[in-house]
Order: C-alpha cells, then sequence, then structure tokens
C-alpha cells in the first residue's frame, strides 16, 4: 500500500519535479557503498590490505567449498548471512516463510539483486547453482543432505531419480520453493552457502569462468577487478550490488599465497598489511609490543579424530574410547598449542548452542582406563593393534595446529596404549576423497562452523552426515531434534544425542581453536567492533561482515 501511494505522489508532481526526484533515486540506486563516517579517511584511501586465506583454483564457492581460491563469500550473495552476533540476516532473500507441516520454505528474493554485468539475478540462478553441484558431484553436497535436509537431494545425486524431482523448484522470477524431508527449523541459517551461479556465463566460459577475473561476474557486494596468479586480487564494489551489506571499502588487495603467519606478520609490521594472523612467537612479541592491536577469540572450530567405524579396529566402541581417554589435551594445551587451542571433550564446544559442561569429563584423560579398555578389546599393552595412517590434509592456514596436534597424539598413543601411527600429509583433495569415499579410516578432521545450531555439528555423525557412523538411536534422537521447532525440546534431545556420542565415542574430541590476529588500529566499524558477548572477531564464522561493515578511520 505504501509503494503504490508513492507512485501516486510521483505521478501528481509537476515534471520538472519528477525529474529531479527520478534523478535522485536513479543516483541512490547507483550508490554500492555506504556514507563514509566523519572520522573516515577519504573514499580514495578506503583499501584494506589482506593476505590470502585459500589457494585452490576457483573463485566459486558452489563449484568447490575446499579448493576454492582467495575470498568467494564477498562476491557471492548468499540467500542468508550471519551477522556479527551470529543472527541469520536477509541477503540475496529478503524474506521467507514456511508452511504449517515445516517441510516446504517459500523464500523470497531481492527484487533489487543483479549481477556484475548488469543483468537481474533470478530464483534459477540459486537453482542452477543447486543442479550444477549435482552434475559435477560438489564436494560440499553432503551439507545439503544433512544439514539441509532437500527432498530427495541423495537419490538425485545417486541417480536413482531425475533432476526434476529434487525438492528445490523455482515458484516465480523471485521465488524459490524448498521441500525437505523433515521439518529444518534452522533451515535459513544453512543456506548462508548457497549462492546463485550465473548460468549465462558458464554456459559461455565453462568452469573456468571463475578463474580470471574478466570473466569472474559477482552477485555479491564487491567483484574482482584484477586477478595475477600467484600475486595478488583486487576487489571493488560490485556497481549493480542492490543488496543490504553495502560496503565502506572501495577497494581490497588481497596478496597471494596463503595466510601464513610466517609471511603475513612482517608484511603487517611493514604496513603492507592490515591484517595478520600469528604464530606462537609472534603472538607472544604481539602481546609486549602492540597489546592494542592484538585480538584473541575461541572460534567456531574444532579438531577431532574421525574413525571408520565400519573397520577394524574401530568397529570397538572400546577401542574408540581408549584412544580417547589416552589423550591428555590439558597439556596438549599448555604445551604443544600454547595459546592456540582449548582442550575439548564434547563435540559442542564451550559458548556454543547446546554445551552441557557436564558432559565435559566423560572422556577425560584417563591413561589407566584407556589401558584397561584396550585390553578388553584384545590388544594388551598395544600387542597386536594394526599400524594405522594417520591422514592429515594439507592446509596451511591451521597446519600449525594440526602438525603438532598430531605428532603429540602420536606420541601419546606410543607411551599411554603402546600402539603406533603414521602421520601422512596429503593434498586437500585427496584428504577428502578418502574421508567421504571411506578409502582410509583414520584421520585428523578439522570442522568449522557453517551454520550457527548444535545441529551443524551433532549432524555430521548421523547416517547421512559426512562420517561413517550408523547408530540407530543416535540418529533418531538427533534427527528428531533437528525437525522440532520446539527449543526447549530440541536441546534435551542434543543433550542425549551427545551423551551417547560420548558413550559410544564414534570420533575423538580433541581441542576448539583459539584465534589470534591483529589488525590496525585504524581499522574501524561494526566489523571490528564486540558483539554482543563482548568478542571482536575477523573472520570466525561471520564471513563477509567484516569486510561490508569495517572501514578505514583517520589514524591518530
Amino acid at each position: 500500500m505504501l509503494s503504490y501511494k508513492r507512485k501516486e505522489l510521483v505521478a501528481s508532481l509537476s515534471f520538472v519535479l519528477a525529474f529531479v526526484l527520478a534523478f535522485s533515486v536513479l543516483i541512490a540506486a547507483n550508490s554500492v557503498t555506504r556514507e563514509l563516517p566523519e572520522d573516515a579517511v577519504s573514499p580514495e584511501d578506503q583499501v584494506l590490505k589482506i593476505q590470502s586465506s585459500f589457494g585452490g583454483t576457483y573463485m566459486d564457492i558452489m563449484k568447490t567449498m575446499y579448493n576454492r581460491h582467495g575470498t568467494p563469500i564477498i562476491i557471492q550473495e548468499p540467500l542468508t548471512r550471519f551477522d556479527r552476533d551470529f543472527n541469520v540476516k536477509p541477503a540475496g532473500a529478503d524474506s521467507w516463510e514456511v508452511s504449517d507441516d515445516g517441510l516446504t520454505w517459500t523464500f523470497h528474493l531481492d527484487p533489487d539483486l543483479k549481477w556484475s554485468d548488469g543483468k537481474d539475478i533470478a530464483a534459477d540462478d540459486y537453482l542452477y547453482a543447486l543442479k550444477r553441484a549435482l552434475r559435477q558431484g560438489y564436494d560440499f553436497g553432503w551439507y545439503y543432505s544433512f544439514a539441509a535436509g532437500i527432498k530427495n537431494w541423495n537419490a538425485v545425486s545417486k541417480g536413482e531419480k531425475e533432476m526434476d524431482e529434487l525438492g528445490v523448484e523455482v515458484a516465480g522470477p523471485e521465488t524459490l520453493k524448498v521441500t525437505t524431508s523433515e521439518p529444518k527449523p534452522y533451515l535459513p541459517g544453512v543456506f548462508s552457502w548457497w549462492m546463485p551461479v550465473p548460468k549465462h556465463v558458464v554456459e559461455e566460459h565453462g568452469d573456468e569462468y571463475a578463474t580470471k577475473a574478466d570473466t569472474l561476474v559477482a552477485s555479491g557486494p564487491f567483484m574482482v577487478t584484477e586477478w595475477i596468479k600467484g600475486q595478488k586480487i583486487v576487489y571493488e564494489p560490485n556497481p549493480h550490488y542492490g543488496g543490504e551489506w553495502k560496503p565502506y571499502l572501495k577497494k581490497i588487495i588481497e596478496v597471494g599465497g596463503t595466510s601464513e603467519a610466517e609471511t603475513s606478520f612482517p608484511a603487517y609490521m611493514g604496513d603492507d598489511l592490515d591484517v595478520s594472523s600469528l604464530n606462537p612467537g609472534q603472538l607472544r612479541y604481539a602481546r609486549k609490543a602492540i597489546p592494542d592491536q592484538l585480538h584473541s577469540w575461541p572460534s567456531w572450530q574444532i579438531f577431532y579424530l574421525s574413525l571408520n567405524t565400519n573397520v577394524q579396529p574401530f568397529d570397538d566402541p572400546k577401542v574408540r574410547k581408549a584412544l580417547a581417554l589416552a589423550i591428555d589435551r590439558e597439556q596438549l594445551t599448555s604445551t604443544a598449542l600454547e595459546d592456540l587451542a582449548n582442550p575439548l571433550t564434547t563435540i559442542l564446544m564451550p559458548g556454543y548452542p547446546g554445551h552441557h559442561e557436564s558432559l565435559t569429563d566423560e572422556l577425560k584423560f584417563n591413561p589407566e582406563k584407556a589401558q584397561q579398555l584396550l585390553a578388553e578389546a584384545g590388544y594388551p599393552d598395544g600387542e597386536g593393534f594394526p599400524k594405522l595412517d594417520l591422514y592429515v590434509r594439507d592446509e596451511s592456514v591451521i597446519m600449525h595446529i594440526q602438525k603438532p596436534l598430531a605428532q603429540y597424539i602420536q606420541n601419546q598413543f606410543k607411551k599411554n596404549l603402546g600402539i603406533n601411527i603414521n602421520i601422512k600429509i596429503v593434498q586437500m583433495k585427496t584428504w577428502v576423497d578418502y574421508l567421504y569415499n571411506l578409502k582410509k579410516k583414520f584421520f585428523m578432521s578439522p570442522y568449522a562452523k557453517d551454520y550457527f545450531d548444535p545441529s551443524n555439528f551433532l549432524g555430521l555423525f548421523t547416517s547421512s552426515g559426512r562420517e561413517p557412523y550408523n547408530n540407530e538411536k543416535y540418529n533418531d534422537l538427533v534427527n528428531e531434534a533437528n525437525r522440532t521447532f520446539d527449543q526447549e525440546k530440541r536441546q534435551k534431545l542434543y543433550k542425549q544425542a551427545e551423551e551417547l556420542f560420548l558413550e559410544e565415542v564414534p570420533a575423538v574430541p580433541l581441542v576448539q581453536k583459539v584465534t589470534h590476529k591483529v589488525w590496525k588500529p585504524y581499522l574501524s566499524g561494526e566489523g571490528v567492533e564486540a558483539n554482543s558477548d563482548g568478542v571482536k572477531r575477523w573472520g570466525a564464522g561471520v564471513k563477509a561482515y567484516n569486510f561490508t561493515h569495517t572501514y578505514i578511520a583517520e589514524k591518530e
């Protein structure tokens, strides 16, 4: 009704006034950055310098999650986003509703969505993204099964059903309907990873469109204007972006390579970067030299041992629990991983929805009990236990945690159980292939929050999750919790599921990552301010928020 009245008002204005008004509206519509605060430097100096986090091939998350390059989250517009308090916010979809039975969600797209080449973004671009992912055997496809529960996802993926039987349909140019196999009360947050793909560009250039600047059209607040492989990527505001998360920044320069502290921190100290990670030695230096620029927080990322529970020796819960009890996590995080991680004996970490402090003692270090359980399983003092290869994925951004963690576990198992393991560091795509296709049985598994709900972590261990654990009772508890909209009931069911997890130990929780970063004091705005819990974060699950809500202030 309000929109209609405005149209009536414009129609009644004089020609001159209407022309001025229309011109003003046009300027406002084409404004792709926020108005700068009074303490900001000039627009031309709104330049942020960062180091790359991912060194894969494609800058398209819907092509590959684990082999992505650069920072695609700022050039792709998901249906939803998380703010700094981890609230779900509209992005590509500006509203949604769910049917009474909880099975059908209708997402209404922002009508102002456009690709950076000026073409409209339609619901079909989001549907095309999922169809393309299914056809290509997407390395993040399991997520749309276990997390989203999209109807017929697995059957279509396996070729048992046709693509048009997938539980996603276009109900209009700006409307998507998603049908799930069961109610999913947390579904809008899950779709913070569902981005559109430009069908018109892929059909012309193929997947290689996402490997060079001149074909990489964007849907998000930024676009790539320069990409020199191995050296730098330059992002600038998308001139056609009509979403809510317009940036302050006029340019982001992402330096080639990956965010290894050994290279990024010296560059930071030389003013060539505005944000940097830290290794332990640099952390000690930063605490003394630049404490006002240092920010630390427990990340929503865990490390655990993934076990193929379908094969020996991990088909025996006594073996699995013995491994869990043989690791002194307190010593680990005060020595080898000092300041880099916190001990973790549950899957739901402290501070995360559904965490219960009462469950944290079940898997605490107990070498005597571990030895007893291993003996009961038929391996006294490790005798006869098979030699194991522990597969670690070669991911430089977390290798400073993974490598000493793996070495510490190797030592603990030898010392406390008398068993030997080899450490095998393999490429990301090899690791993913081994894990998902059950080609190996023992992995160091990092997992970071994808959306803010207990189902995100507990769902990993259902039969539709990524881990090879199939316990009917556990499945029932998690799945029932997943489908109820009663929050109190959900939390009780999740607690029961985690109690069963700690009894069965289908995986061994190890540590929760602690993140330390430094950023320049002239970075300002909500993107670098503390959230409602008093925590300042860069990254750590808020994805694009830092980049769109941060500006460069005058230096004091």
